[in-house]
């Protein structure tokens, strides 16, 4: 249990700062462990240390990168080998291996240039489209810009054009239009899965779901909802519960965002790095949590720099936003995402970026509320 989360349900009636300090200076201690195990090359002991860090701070995006590059240094070999491959002969099964790997590593850059080579050097394999389609439906729900996801669609569509029984291009439209609300054309899709596959009964029965919640509405404005997605960068529905969905769920690391653990991690924490005021903003802007001297307007300064960094990065095609940062006679104000929101400081001018990036991960991961458990 997060040891902030006992004082709230109070086991301790006090030091809550002083706890909250050395909750931070836990997570540092792993951190600095994990990485010192990466430098001296005993990888092993390096990704047991994350892993079980992880289970501990489930924000920890920097001991997400130690695990990352541990099975990116072990899959080095295997990337080379399927690379050398293709480069001698375009092989089918070694692009659908390649892809797979760098989407297992978070490599959706890569994973989509092996992808676009398999459909332009198999232009006919319905499989080469459905591998497509897939990196851009994982972009999309990594990213929610509705380009990414007519993309996605445009090749189930073209693998369902080559061959219309193409069963995975089916319930990946229906995945699709679960998530953005579309249940009339989910269900119409799953129908067609089970044209297919009669004996399916998970999909027999998420298409009987569907039916009961879409109502009488026929059609539905499919470009409507994905732009109400992106402007608001969140989805109804989550696409872990769609049967086959998991492995392109949304990222939402380490649970809910407490705002009584936020309080007390920001005035160990802050007091620390001399941060002055934070705030935690969720999807679609909403604040979640706030620190500090004078709330209402910081909430309101960091709601626009999250959408100002959302912006950016959808109109210049940045990707997922890693850092934005303003300065001028008020300090300093970093913005960095935190799994499923973005936490924002503002400091003196003299503290580095770096360390108040470092320090709003810690103020977060000491923030999650355990899975199961309610606030107190």
């Amino acid at each position: 249990m997060n040891l902030l989360k006992r004082i709230f349900k109070g086991r301790r009636s006090t030091g809550t700062t002083d706890d909250a300090s050395r909750l931070a200076r836990e997570l540092e201690s792993l951190i600095a462990e994990a990485e010192r195990l990466v430098a001296a090359g005993r990888h092993e002991e390096a990704l047991q240390v994350a892993e079980s860090g992880l289970r501990r701070f489930p924000g920890a995006s920097r001991l997400r990168s130690v695990i990352q590059y541990v099975r990116r240094t072990g899959a080095q070999t295997r990337l080379s080998e399927l690379k050398t491959t293709l480069d001698e002969r375009k092989d089918e099964r070694a692009y659908r291996e390649l892809i797979a790997l760098h989407l297992d590593l978070g490599n959706k850059d890569q994973a989509l240039e092996v992808a676009r080579g398999f459909a332009e050097e198999f232009p006919d394999s319905p499989e080469a489209h459905v591998q497509l389609g897939e990196v851009y439906l994982s972009r999309y729900f990594g990213e929610l810009f509705a380009r990414d996801a007519w993309t996605a669609s445009e090749c189930f569509e073209r693998a369902l054009e080559l061959a219309p029984d193409t069963i995975r291009a089916q319930a990946r439209l229906a995945l699709l239009f679960y998530a953005i609300g579309a249940y009339r054309s989910c269900a119409n899709r799953l129908g067609e899965v089970l044209r297919i596959d009669p004996s399916n009964a998970r999909a027999a029965e998420f298409q009987t779901q569907m039916v009961s919640v879409a109502g009488d509405e026929v059609e539905e404005d499919i470009e409507y909802l994905l732009d109400y997605a992106e402007d608001r960068q969140e989805i109804p529905n989550d696409p872990a519960v769609f049967p086959g969905g998991k492995r392109f769920s949304l990222e939402n690391q380490g649970g809910a965002l407490s705002p009584k653990l936020f309080a007390a991690a920001a005035a160990g924490i802050g007091r620390r790095l001399r941060i002055e005021q934070l705030a935690a903003i969720g999807s679609g802007g909403r604040p979640l949590a706030v620190a500090g001297e004078n709330k209402e307007n910081f909430v309101r300064l960091a709601c626009r720099l999250d959408a100002a960094a959302r912006r950016a990065g959808r109109h210049m095609n940045f990707g997922t936003m890693r850092r934005f940062m303003v300065e001028g006679k008020f300090g300093r104000v970093v913005l960095v995402p935190a799994g499923n929101c973005a936490v924002a400081a503002r400091a003196p001018r003299s503290v580095g970026t770096d360390r108040i990036a470092q320090g709003l991960e810690m103020v977060v991961s000491a923030s999650r509320a355990e899975e199961g458990e309610e606030d107190a």
